[in-house]
């Protein structure tokens, strides 16, 4: 069987390719191995910014619209912001990956779940996929099958990647849990190396999480169980407990090659400073489609033209994250401080979550003060690395001991 395009992965990003190449008239084939609705690890929150690049209804998905944020410092004293408009809306991926692949077939993709790709041979301008029902032709792949994914690997791509990793687990409510965690999302910042913990309210249950740098990968599980212990939930009645991986994308790595495209967690687009997936998802999925449309109408030579586009339009944005990321966690008191007392330093976080700022509009705010930005980045980011180098010789037994243990 023969398609345009082959979509490996139907997740934010993969669906969101899928649906708009069909729309513009390709033959498209969307396949993974799962079967739907199948979950997967992620917190479920989809803030408006990552909604905005979105033209999908996601109403019907959505269990909970948040209008503000809890927040503490290292399991210190909690403080509550609240903003007049949404901030995130709260879903599971069972649910909303099912509710994208469906509008991907409703526009005409064909949808296979349960369907694992074993084999991706690429011949120049032409592609065979052997899946373990059938193998299919195709003139453009697209991966979006994760940072562990066959598609990069067929395709002979290397993506690089800074490695952050996360433990997560759900908490059914109960009537010992204050009502008020339906109404907000909990951030405990400073405490985890490069990442923080999360309490993420849906229907049913509370998502109670965190994450790191993959070198503190160890340290996940205590600083779960001091987590719940801080908000005086019982980590014993966790449930689904499982870990993941979070590769972030360094500026440069490949991640298109003759007719195949790297989309979402595949490509490593993580927001470095939230953590946060599916918005790089729904962006990259939208750039991979048009891209695959002009290659497909004989407008383009390859795919190469989505790296560019990611480099052009998504990257500087996960730039600019990353150094306010070594920037915060070099020194976290003073810009939770802010958080809590300053009215304008809310705003824009809240602007930034609801997608009315970026951080490049944050880098254009301060002007000439970003080279003191850079300039501080860069020293923390010395010192960590010299702290991880002294520090590597101690905790390796304990990271072997994390990734043997680790769901």
């Amino acid at each position: 069987m023969t398609y345009d395009a082959v979509v490996v992965g139907a997740g934010p990003a993969g669906s969101t390719a899928a649906r708009l190449l069909a729309g513009r008239g390709a033959s498209v084939l969307l396949l993974d191995k799962h079967g739907f609705p199948r979950d997967k690890p992620c917190g479920g929150g989809v803030t408006l910014r990552a909604a905005s690049v979105q033209d999908t209804d996601l109403s019907p998905v959505v269990e909970r619209t948040i209008y503000g944020a809890r927040f503490s410092l290292r399991l210190g004293a909690s403080f509550d912001r609240t903003f007049h408009q949404p901030l995130t809306y709260m879903t599971q991926r069972c649910r909303l990956d099912a509710h994208l692949a469906e509008r991907a077939a409703e526009a005409g993709a064909e949808f296979r779940d349960g369907e694992a790709v074993r084999e991706i041979d690429i011949d120049g301008a032409a592609a065979r996929v052997a899946t373990d029902r059938g193998t299919y032709t195709t003139r453009v792949i697209i991966g979006a099958d994760g940072a562990n994914g066959i598609t990069a690997r067929a395709a002979g791509l290397r993506p690089r990647f800074e490695e952050a990793v996360a433990l997560e687990g759900n908490l059914p409510f109960s009537p010992d849990i204050p009502a008020d965690w339906r109404e907000y999302v909990g951030l405990d910042l400073g405490g985890l190396a490069g990442g923080y913990g999360s309490v993420f309210p849906k229907a049913e249950h509370l998502n109670v999480g965190v994450g790191a740098w993959k070198y503190a990968g160890f340290t996940l599980r205590p600083k779960l169980a001091q987590l719940c212990r801080r908000y005086g939930f019982d980590a014993s009645r966790l449930e689904n407990l499982r870990g993941h991986r979070l590769p972030v994308r360094m500026r440069g790595s490949p991640i298109a090659r003759g007719p195949v495209a790297l989309a979402g967690d595949a490509a490593g687009l993580i927001d470095p400073l939230s953590g946060e997936g599916i918005h790089m998802a729904f962006a990259s999925g939208r750039l991979a489609a048009e891209q695959a449309a002009r290659y497909l109408s004989g407008g383009a030579a390859s795919m190469g033209g989505y790296q560019q586009a990611i480099d052009a339009q998504l990257q500087p944005e996960l730039d600019i994250s990353r150094r306010l990321q070594e920037l915060f966690h070099f020194a976290p008191p003073p810009y939770v401080a802010l958080m809590r007392r300053s009215e304008k330093f809310w705003l824009f976080f809240c602007h930034l979550i609801r997608g009315e700022l970026t951080y490049l509009d944050f880098v254009r705010i301060i002007g000439p003060l970003r080279i003191a930005v850079d300039f501080l980045a860069d020293v923390a980011r010395r010192r960590r690395e010299s702290r991880v180098a002294a520090l590597a010789p101690l905790v390796r037994p304990y990271q072997v001991l994390w990734q043997n243990r680790s769901p």
